[in-house]
C-alpha cells in the first residue's frame, strides 16, 4: 500500500467516524460560516537539511455543513526576516470534527493545495499537494461564535521534502 492510499483510507475512515457521532453539544448553534485568521511555525525539511521559514500567516474562510463536517478555503503567506524564502498557498479542504464537550472540539483536516515555495537553501518548487493534519477548538464565548485553535498540519511532501508546522489561530463564526 502507498503513501497516497494511506492518506486516502485515513481521510475516509475520518469521515465515516464523524458522520456516525452522536455526541450532542452547544458548539453547532454557534454558527455555519467562519473566518479564521492565525499564525503558523512552519519547517522544511529537504535531506539532511532542515530549517524554520518563518512567520507564516494564515487565514480560512469555512463553512460548515453538518455538526462533523466542515469545507475550509485557506490562503497564506510568509514573512521571513532575512528574504532567503519567499512561500504562497492555497488550498481546499474537508475538517471531520466531534464535539468533546461545549466548549472543545477536536478535528481533523485533509485536502489540496497549490504551493509555491522558493528558497536559497532547498531550491524552488511549484506544485498541487496532499496536505492533511489536526487540531483542536477551543470555544471560550457562551455563544459558541469566538475560539482559538491549535493544529499540526503537513502542507507538502514530495521528492524527499517536507513542509510542516504547528498553528494558532483565532476564529469567528457567523
Amino acid at each position: 500500500m502507498n503513501f497516497k492510499t494511506i492518506k486516502f483510507s485515513f481521510a475516509l475512515i475520518l469521515i465515516a467516524f464523524s458522520i456516525g457521532s452522536k455526541a450532542q453539544s452547544s458548539i453547532d448553534d454557534g454558527g455555519k460560516i467562519y473566518l479564521q485568521a492565525g499564525y503558523s511555525a512552519l519547517n522544511i525539511s529537504y535531506g539532511k537539511y532542515s530549517y524554520n521559514i518563518g512567520s507564516t500567516y494564515t487565514g480560512y474562510l469555512g463553512v460548515n455543513v453538518h455538526k462533523n463536517i466542515g469545507f475550509e478555503i485557506l490562503g497564506a503567506t510568509t514573512n521571513t526576516a532575512d528574504y532567503s524564502t519567499t512561500l504562497n498557498f492555497d488550498g481546499i479542504f474537508i475538517k471531520p470534527k466531534i464535539a468533546v464537550n461545549d466548549f472543545v472540539e477536536f478535528f481533523g483536516r485533509v485536502g489540496v493545495n497549490e504551493l509555491n515555495l522558493k528558497t536559497s537553501y532547498a531550491g524552488s518548487y511549484t506544485g498541487s499537494y496532499v496536505a492533511y493534519g489536526a487540531g483542536v477548538n477551543f470555544y471560550f464565548t457562551d455563544d459558541k461564535k469566538q475560539y482559538i485553535q491549535i493544529d499540526y498540519m503537513n502542507w507538502a511532501h514530495n521528492n524527499g521534502y517536507s513542509l510542516s508546522g504547528g498553528g494558532l489561530s483565532y476564529g469567528f463564526r457567523f
